[in-house]
């Protein structure tokens, strides 16, 4: 086995609304899409969408995954401006920081979380 993470998988209840998300919100590009299944292409391992089996799927509490932004202060903005709902920016004690069920990570001195 290789010390590498090769794909990233989401499992949605709320396929389509939520891969329309992704795609409109967040802009990824999609690199395949399949009947209940979605790739993006980004930098790194692949983020991959499912379609849930079940009818509904337990919140995980916390984000499963990083985004990583070079200002987290300007990722705030454009997600606002896109209706996102984010907190404020609040300390968090090391290089991440959270929006929502995101987390993005900025590398700098004073890190900060979204909460």
């Amino acid at each position: 086995m290789k010390n590498q993470i090769n794909s990233c998988f989401i499992h949605l209840v709320d396929f389509e609304r939520t891969k329309d998300w992704y795609k409109e919100v967040l802009g990824f590009e999609v690199e395949a899409e399949g009947e209940g299944f979605l790739q993006f292409k980004l930098e790194g391992p692949p983020l991959i969408l499912l379609q849930a089996k079940g009818k509904e799927i337990t919140p995980l509490p916390y984000s499963p995954f990083f985004f990583e932004t070079d200002d987290v202060k300007e990722t705030q903005k454009e997600l606002r401006e896109k209706n996102v709902n984010v907190g404020e920016i609040e300390h968090f004690g090391s290089k991440m920081y959270g929006c929502h069920f995101l987390i993005l990570s900025q590398y700098q001195r004073s890190p900060y979380c979204y909460m």
